[in-house]
């Protein structure tokens, strides 16, 4: 089986590259370029220096490290960065968008892993328009239909 390569290029010399912590990690760690300061609420893009080129059938997404809420209070507002095939031009580098839900300023370090790059393969289905009446009539009742809050 052939090994899928991923072309990245370092637009700034201080950049790492994306590394798998553990031989069982599905994301490829992403750093800070830069120390980064996110105030309290506020809005802010991380660097990473990186410029990544999936090629089809794999797919770039960037995810949250699970640790970035608990220990920085930070989360991803879009919740899953997708990085299209074709953002790969000379100033489309990969950053990662933060908000800083504290009520502290936090520091994002130099080379601190800030998300997860995951590879995920997927394909393009042809979307076929089907009238009305051949809607099934089993609705599940909609947003929390299963249970399990009260």
């Amino acid at each position: 089986m052939n090994t899928p390569k991923v072309k990245v290029w370092r637009r700034d010399s201080r950049a790492k590259l994306p590394v798998r912590s553990t031989s069982g990690s599905v994301g490829y760690d992403l750093f800070a370029l830069e120390e980064t300061v996110v105030g309290a609420k506020e809005f802010k893009l991380i660097r990473t220096g990186l410029v990544i080129k999936a090629e089809p059938p794999y797919a770039l997404f960037i995810f949250p490290r699970s640790s970035l809420f608990k220990k920085k209070k930070l989360i991803l507002p879009n919740s899953a960065g997708i990085i299209d095939f074709d953002y790969c031009g000379e100033t489309d580098e990969v950053m990662i968008p933060v908000v800083n839900l504290g009520d502290e300023s936090v520091v994002i370090a130099e080379h601190e892993k800030i998300a997860q790059a995951v590879f995920i393969k997927i394909t393009f289905p042809e979307i076929e328009e089907v009238g009305l009446e051949e809607l099934p009539q089993n609705s599940r009742g909609g947003f929390g239909s299963t249970g399990g809050y009260k």
